[in-house]
């Protein structure tokens, strides 16, 4: 039965419905989009009476396709203004922190494997869409951080360390090795200096320093800019990065 047409897909029409309103948001698409997505996540968890994690987990795939940290931005800009409102339900508040903090965990998740170039398949996988699509993951988080979506103790138990703590099971692939660092640098430059006021451990920031001067120079294979990032080290064992 769940494969036939029918009211018991409403769950999943819906779910993509706003999934595909969210990834079509834009600066200069906001005023004319954001008001439909509020309406369909509303309708969503009152008049369909679906469940908000059941939302939040049909969302969550939004993080890995390919939009560039414009979009990932506005949509972290929506969300926090959408969850923020003072006449949202419950239901949707719950929805949108579940939402963020799924993305998290499975951006964590992904931390573990070695990021490789799209080529339609991913079976096995947890990354969607490929190094591109951790990439683009990467982005996003950072930008949910710095518009407080995420948790501090979350963020300290399944952000950077996932990230760095990393053992190629494949050598020194280069290709590999970039697109990790090139999740690093869009992590940092999308959060800020957030991400360096209690949230990263100084040797951690160190080996996020380590890896960016290791990869930058290669940059070219996934569209790494470094002329957007400026890596400037103290004399105390605190490093400072520089947007």
């Amino acid at each position: 039965m769940s494969g036939e047409p029918g009211y018991h897909n409403r769950g999943i029409a819906i779910g993509a419905k706003i999934r595909g309103l969210l990834c079509a948001l834009r600066p200069s698409t906001y005023d004319e989009i954001s008001p439909k997505i509020g309406y369909w996540i509303e309708y969503a968890l009152t008049k369909q009476s679906m469940d908000a994690s059941d939302l939040a987990e049909r969302l969550s795939p939004l993080a890995w396709n390919k939009r560039g940290p414009k979009a990932n931005g506005t949509i972290a800009k929506f969300l926090k203004e959408f969850r923020d409102a003072p006449q949202r339900s419950e239901e949707a508040r719950s929805c949108i922190d579940g939402l963020c903090s799924r993305v998290l965990r499975w951006f964590a998740a992904a931390s573990a494997e070695d990021p490789i170039p799209w080529n339609g398949f991913g079976a096995g996988k947890v990354a969607r869409q490929g190094g591109e699509g951790f990439v683009n993951a990467a982005s996003f988080v950072g930008h949910l951080i710095e518009r407080g979506m995420l948790d501090h103790e979350l963020l300290r138990l399944h952000l950077i360390k996932p990230l760095i703590t990393h053992h190629y099971t494949d050598g020194d692939n280069v290709e590999h090795k970039s697109f990790r660092a090139a999740a690093i640098h869009q992590l940092l430059v999308a959060a800020g200096n957030i991400l360096l006021q209690g949230l990263i451990e100084p040797e951690d920031v160190q080996v996020c320093l380590e890896t960016l001067d290791s990869q930058i120079p290669l940059g070219g294979v996934v569209g790494l800019n470094a002329g957007k990032l400026t890596v400037r080290r103290a004399t105390r064992s605190v490093s400072h990065i520089v947007i």
